[in-house]
This record gives structure tokens, C-alpha cells and sequence, in this order.
């Protein structure tokens, strides 16, 4: 059963002696980039169902996508305020990360990071935000626009965000940022009050590889 989880006492968690948690800092200036030969698809995501949960938005999603070619299912999509991901040399956390979560034929997890910085509004978000205050999709939201076209991103072997933390999730993390305007913010913080966002925790010798997108 779905329970409340107190982001203020983290530290309580249920939590084993672990070495490859997430999220993580990424420190992008280190990282010398290859060409993207390792993920493909990421397309044709679309969203039938939604769910308010205690902490957050949850979207029933699907779509598929390749990485190593191996082939995975996105099955739901949910949202942190604010971003757990960071990147080295930015001021400020990004204001909101949407977690694209995927399963591969043997059940093993990838998860896709897509995080929002506060600019333009966002319209794709926005059938989002108005199915939210609906309580239901009235026809299914077209969620490619989410997926950023250019820039980098990072695949990194780290864990879920929420207990259990379970290890072994492969991570997508894109460093363009999405935007979203501040009444969109403040329209999904009117709903989801409360910040969602697992602390940073210590690489401990993991590899990053970064690409070209």
C-alpha cells in the first residue's frame, strides 16, 4: 500500500549499507562526450491515466525505447519539485524533474530524467495540469515534447529515489532543461505543496558516460 513519505526525515528511510545510490551530482566539464550510438527511440510517449499520489503526479504511460539494444516499456511518469538531479555549477536546483520509468523484458529498470527550469510556458505540461484538476485524461497527452532534442545526457547505474532504493536502475538523465512558467508551477504546487526531492547522494567511483544527443 502507497504511504506518505517524509522528505524532512530522509534519513529514517529504510536504507542498507548502499554504494550506487541516486540522485547524483553530475559534474559535466570532467565528461568528454561520444556520439550517440547506445539510445534510440524515446518517441511516440503517450499518457491514458493519472494518478494524484501523496507526493506527487503520476502519469500511466506508454511508448519504448532502445538502449544497448535492448528493448524497454515506459510504463508511468512521475514528477519531483525540486529537481533531484543536478549539475555542477549551477546556482540553483532546477525547479521540477520528470521521471520516464521503463522496464525491459526481464523486469530491469531505466529510468529517463527530464528536469524544468522556470522560462516559457510549457504546453504539453499545461494538458498535463489541466487533466490533474480533471482528475482523468479526456484524451491521451502526447509526451515527446518532454524529450529534449539536442544537448547531452548521461547514463550513469544508480538506484530509485524512494524506498525501497532499490540498485541496479539504469539512468537516462538529458542536461537541457525543459521550461515551464511560474503559473505553472505555482498551479502544481497548489496540488503537490510539499518539496519531493531525495537528497544528493556520493557517486563512490561510479562512471558517467556522456553523449551527444
Amino acid at each position: 500500500m502507497m504511504r506518505k513519505l517524509k522528505y524532512t526525515q530522509q534519513d529514517q528511510w529504510e536504507s542498507e549499507a548502499r554504494e550506487t545510490q541516486s540522485p547524483i551530482l553530475i559534474e559535466t566539464a570532467k565528461l568528454k562526450a561520444k556520439k550517440n550510438q547506445i539510445v534510440d527511440g524515446l518517441k511516440n510517449y503517450t499518457t491514458t491515466e493519472l494518478h494524484k499520489n501523496y507526493n506527487s503526479l503520476s502519469l500511466t504511460a506508454n511508448g519504448k525505447m532502445e538502449a544497448d539494444q535492448r528493448s524497454f516499456q515506459l510504463e508511468e511518469v512521475h514528477f519531483h519539485h525540486p529537481a533531484e538531479h543536478c549539475f555542477k555549477g549551477e546556482a540553483t536546483p532546477r525547479v521540477l524533474e520528470a521521471h520516464f520509468v521503463h522496464y525491459g523484458c526481464l523486469r530491469q529498470p531505466l529510468v529517463v530524467s527530464v528536469t524544468f527550469k522556470l522560462g516559457s510556458k510549457n504546453a504539453t505540461f499545461e494538458k498535463i495540469l489541466t487533466a490533474m484538476d480533471d482528475n482523468k485524461v479526456e484524451q491521451f497527452i502526447l509526451l515527446d515534447d518532454l524529450i529534449p532534442k539536442r544537448g547531452y545526457f548521461y547514463r550513469y547505474i544508480g538506484s530509485l529515489t524512494t524506498p525501497p532504493l532499490t540498485e541496479g536502475v539504469e539512468w537516462v538523465v538529458f542536461e537541457q532543461a525543459q521550461m515551464i512558467d511560474i503559473d505553472q508551477l505555482n498551479h502544481y504546487m497548489a496540488t503537490f505543496k510539499e518539496q519531493n526531492n531525495r537528497e544528493l547522494q556520493k557517486l563512490n567511483h561510479r562512471k558517467i558516460e556522456k553523449y551527444e544527443i
